[in-house]
Order: C-alpha cells, then sequence, then structure tokens
C-alpha cells in the first residue's frame, strides 16, 4: 500500500500551499484581535457567515472521505489483481503432456515374477446388476490368464 508515495516536487507543493494559507489564517486573526472595525464587520456577517462555513466544512468532509474511499478502493483492487497476476509472471507456463490411453482390452497386473500385461475378454454386458462384483468370475478369468 503506497499511496502515500509523492514525488518531491508534489511535497514542495502541498507545504508551500500549507505554509500559504498557515499566513493567511494568521494575518485575518491578527486583524481580527487589534482591528475594532474588522471585529463590527465579521459581527456583523457571523448570522450569514456561520451557516456557510458549516455547510461548506460539511461538503468539503463529505468530499474528502468519498475520494480517499475510492481511491482506498481502487488501490486495494491493483493490489488484489498484482497478487493474482504475479504467480503468471514469474512461473514459466507449464506445457501440458498428452498422454497416451490405455485401452481397456489391457489389463496390468503385479506379480512375483514382473509385469504381465494380457488381453482378456470382457462378458457382454447384462441388465442384471450383481452385488457382489468381481469376485467368483473374475476370478476363475484371473487364473485362466495368469497360466
Amino acid at each position: 500500500m503506497q499511496w502515500w508515495s509523492i514525488p518531491r516536487r508534489g511535497w514542495i507543493i502541498i507545504l508551500a500551499e500549507l505554509a500559504v494559507i498557515v499566513t493567511l489564517a494568521s494575518w485575518v486573526y491578527s486583524e481580527y484581535v487589534n482591528n475594532t472595525y474588522f471585529q463590527s464587520y465579521v459581527n456583523g456577517l457571523s448570522p450569514i457567515l456561520l451557516p456557510i462555513v458549516s455547510v461548506g466544512f460539511g461538503i468539503a468532509s463529505a468530499t474528502v472521505a468519498t475520494l480517499l474511499y475510492f481511491t482506498m478502493r481502487n488501490i486495494r483492487q491493483r493490489e488484489g489483481l498484482r497478487e493474482e497476476d504475479s504467480p503468471r509472471r514469474h512461473v514459466p507456463a507449464r506445457k501440458t503432456v498428452k498422454k497416451t490411453m490405455i485401452t481397456s482390452s489391457r489389463t496390468e497386473k503385479p506379480m512375483t515374477g514382473g509385469l504381465v500385461v494380457g488381453a482378456r475378454a470382457r462378458p457382454p454386458v447384462t441388465a442384471v446388476s450383481s452385488s457382489k462384483r468381481g469376485t467368483a468370475q473374475d476370478s476363475g478369468n484371473e487364473e485362466d490368464e495368469s497360466s
């Protein structure tokens, strides 16, 4: 989160504006304290000036809060996108290797003497399903294939 990384030139402008604002505010305050005519002028404007300043301050506060909210949301979204994209940038693309399909007629069975690959005839599919699948019939076929 580096939203405060303002260039040096920007900081110089911000500080110069702050100095001008503080200087003018102190000058107006000093003038109000020392000048009775200015005091009567400001006191005559206060019924009008106070609501205007209050509304202006409210609008300025709401504007600053809204801008900060949207700025922080955009920064979080950008950081989220960077985090999602970062593994893709740094990790080389993986090549997919196509594996050859083994047909269902070939069966691999581990034996003590090594790996035996043999063709096995499949029985026709019937509508009756057995709850004991692969018990007696398959064991007979396995004995025939192993010899």
